[in-house]
């Protein structure tokens, strides 16, 4: 993706005629690649759109007027506040035992971080399994998202071998993504085949969710979602059950648009609409509902 984006300047800055501004190639390679990839993309008026956007001053200003024209609110352009990319998420997964249930605290990550959220994981839950926890809690809340694919290899052992999910995308066709020998995998590609998980774990598990669990958050749970012994807890979701691909542009700053819709292993949809709990409590007191439910299940 970023070779193709420095590409497409290369193209503009070189091309025959009238010489196309730096500001100017920066802002067209955008407007393409929201053209080319975004979900919305063919119900816009492009021609209208691109000449309001050239009249801008800012090149980032008139991109992010563009994805609201576009209107998924998903799609998002991130940098930093003096401009180029944004901070890296260096959040790690956090455990606990409560009584004789294990507690899995799952943050956001992003991809450069995944390494570090994998291997952290990994130890940590070594060191739950070794206590022989009856049951489970994987807490999504407060969890924005990133990368799906750290966050999914930790929670591997408890989702089991198969098909967990698939990518929607707007031609109908679909991407499934789940365990496979282990290891997570996303159509063809395995993630993180350098990394042995611990072997698949069989008890219930209760993932509890809030209005700040968002994106790949939601990923985690719909991953779940369908599986035996499993249930949610607590609030509903941000709503944005859509996959973004991620595209670098010159100056660092990251461009992701929305792609595709999520679904679930049983073949549902989802996308930018919150996702509700199986049971519906405050998020302070999904825990304990939470626990109270696994208790039920031993």
């Amino acid at each position: 993706m970023i070779r193709y984006v420095l590409l497409v300047l290369l193209l503009l800055s070189t091309g025959v005629g009238e010489p196309v501004s730096p500001a100017r190639s920066y802002l067209d390679t955008a407007l393409d690649l929201l053209q080319q990839h975004s979900m919305e993309s063919s119900a816009a008026d492009w021609p209208r759109l691109r000449a309001e956007a050239h009249r801008a001053g800012d090149a980032h200003d008139a991109i992010r007027w563009v994805i609201g024209e576009l209107g998924n609110p998903h799609t998002v352009l991130r940098t930093s506040p003096g401009g180029g990319p944004p901070p890296s998420i260096r959040e790690v997964p956090g455990v606990r035992m409560i009584g004789s249930t294990a507690h899995l605290k799952l943050p956001q990550t992003s991809s450069d971080n995944g390494e570090t959220y994998v291997e952290s994981g990994r130890y940590l839950l070594r060191d739950l399994l070794a206590a022989r926890p009856s049951g489970w809690v994987v807490d999504l809340r407060g969890n924005h998202g990133g990368d799906m694919h750290p966050m999914l290899t930790v929670v591997a052992p408890l989702l089991g071998e198969g098909k967990t999910g698939s990518f929607v995308h707007p031609d109908g066709t679909t991407t499934d993504w789940g365990i496979r020998d282990g290891h997570v995998h996303d159509g063809e590609r395995i993630w993180f085949p350098q990394v042995e998980m611990p072997p698949a774990v069989n008890g219930p598990v209760a993932v509890l969710i809030d209005g700040g669990t968002a994106s790949s958050g939601e990923a985690v749970l719909l991953a779940f979602t369908g599986a035996a012994r499993t249930r949610s807890f607590g609030e509903p979701t941000a709503g944005y059950a859509t996959s973004n691909e991620l595209f670098l542009l010159p100056d660092g700053a990251r461009l992701a648009i929305t792609t595709a819709y999520m679904a679930d292993r049983t073949g549902r949809t989802y996308g930018n609409t919150p996702i509700a709990p199986q049971t519906l409590v405050d998020s302070d007191e999904a825990l304990d509902a939470a626990i109270e439910w696994l208790a039920e299940q031993t």
